[in-house]
């Protein structure tokens, strides 16, 4: 953890004395694991499971108490009862030879803390699809605000060309109604745009502390990776041994399992080896001082508690069940979330390719729309709609990019396999260059220092 912080820090303090540089994917997700109160109460809460099997040990180890006490005899009739004073010390050891219950609850400890370990590295790799969804959406927002803005610039002027046409008498008062309302449409598109914007840079501020302003942008040409191998049981099976939720219901299992067995303990007894030393002295009747020492084995058999025994069993057996159908439901849902994530890849590479094929018919269509327009075959209105189609074209695609790049994180989330070698892979994809910002109207206002290297992002 300190490693990180003080990489975060040299960072932020290189990006001082440097031009303005993006922020990669990398450089935020490097900023969240010091940033980010979620992730940083989840390392606390692993640092407080290692605990347990410590805990659970103690019970077996020596057990050494030292006790005392001292009294002091104010008599009422002094002359006939002296006053006296008493003193008494001692030490106790004790140790455990056969205590079924403490045994069962030393593997429990065991378990707990590996589920400690396991509950980080699910948290590492939550922090890493939280903070890459966070940083596609911004730059989602700002290709949606891109494009809109665009179509707006496109719009205004179908609107002025359309009323000049109007004036001179070559077009209709439906063909100037017509760019009015796809202009408006456009304002009002423009407006929302700019309020998603807004809003997805404050959540990723929020996450990671960096400026949202200046996030590097993807390449141009996405190389498009399907999953190898390209059969989804395989994925699933390497899910089934490798993912950290699932990890974390067995071990659930296994300490439901040792309760039972610490339950049952309640009827078997229990020994222990108890040496002790004391030391009394007294001077009620002269000074009289007492020592000696004992070695002994002590046995407890338990006979009857009211039932408290045999109820914990039955409840422990239920919780056994319980933490079963918990694993059952576990491992259906890592089934349903590795397919899901396989065809997020597999089909949103094809997704991909697909969009970037609209987009290529969008704009040969509107090249030809204008066209058609100067010659009088086409109309204002088909103009329109072909620049409309045109942006939402591209729209879609910046979408379908996104969502694949994710889709490739989850699925290596879900075999467990998500570390930030797989995130650099991803980053690899992005722009280092400097970039100009796509400004939304209400910029979130911060205090926070920009961790990493600063800079602008480029509107798409």
């Amino acid at each position: 953890m300190r490693f990180w912080k003080h990489t975060v820090l040299a960072a932020a303090l290189t990006g001082l004395a440097l031009p303005a540089f993006a922020v990669d994917l990398l450089e935020t997700w490097q900023a969240a694991r010091a940033y980010d109160s979620a992730y940083a109460a989840a390392f606390a809460a692993a640092q407080a499971g290692q605990e347990k099997a410590p805990q659970a040990r103690a019970p077996l180890l020596p057990q050494l108490a030292l006790s005392g006490d001292y009294t002091r005899g104010f008599p009422e009739k002094p002359l006939l009862q002296p006053r006296f004073r008493t003193g008494n010390a001692g030490a106790q050891l004790t140790q455990t030879l056969f205590d079924w219950s403490k045994f069962a609850a030393l593997e429990k400890g065991k378990q707990a803390a590996l589920i400690a370990t396991d509950q980080l590295a699910a948290a590492e790799q939550d922090l890493i699809l939280r903070v890459a969804q966070a940083y596609f959406d911004v730059l989602l927002a700002e290709d949606s605000l891109a494009f809109t803005q665009a179509a707006k610039q496109a719009f205004a002027q179908q609107l002025a060309l359309a009323k000049k046409s109007f004036e001179v008498g070559s077009l209709t008062i439906t063909d100037t109604y017509e760019a009015q309302a796809s202009y408006d449409a456009a304002v009002a598109s423009e407006l929302a745009a700019d309020s998603d914007l807004v809003i997805k840079r404050n959540r990723l501020q929020l996450l990671a502390g960096v400026n949202p302003t200046t996030l590097a942008t993807l390449k141009a040409k996405l190389p498009l990776a399907t999953p190898s191998p390209a059969d989804p049981e395989s994925w699933v099976s390497r899910a089934e041994a490798g993912s950290y939720a699932l990890a974390i219901r067995q071990k659930q299992l296994l300490i439901a399992q040792k309760e039972v067995e610490v339950s049952r303990s309640g009827h078997l007894p229990s020994v222990n080896l108890v040496a002790g030393y004391n030391d009394r002295m007294t001077t009620q009747m002269g000074l009289n001082d007492t020592r000696g020492s004992s070695v002994g084995v002590q046995v407890t058999v338990p006979i009857f508690s009211g039932g408290y025994t045999s109820s914990r069993l039955r409840e422990a057996h239920a919780l056994v069940d319980q933490a079963r159908h918990d694993l059952e439901e576990a491992r259906r849902q890592l089934e349903l979330g590795t397919r899901s994530a396989f065809l997020g890849v597999s089909s949103g590479a094809a997704q991909v390719t697909a969009r970037e094929q609209v987009l290529q018919s969008s704009q040969s269509q509107l090249e030809a729309t204008r066209l058609g327009r100067e010659v009088g075959v086409r109309t204002s209105v088909d103009l329109l709609n072909a620049e409309q189609k045109f942006y939402e074209s591209k729209r879609n695609l910046a979408q379908a990019r996104y969502q694949y790049l994710q889709a490739r994180l989850q699925l290596a989330a879900a075999v467990g396999q998500l570390t930030p070698e797989v995130l650099a892979e991803i980053n690899a994809l992005l722009t280092a260059r400097p970039t100009v910002p796509v400004l939304a109207s209400n910029q979130p206002k911060t205090d926070k220092p920009t961790v990493g290297r600063s800079a602008t992002a480029k509107a798409k």
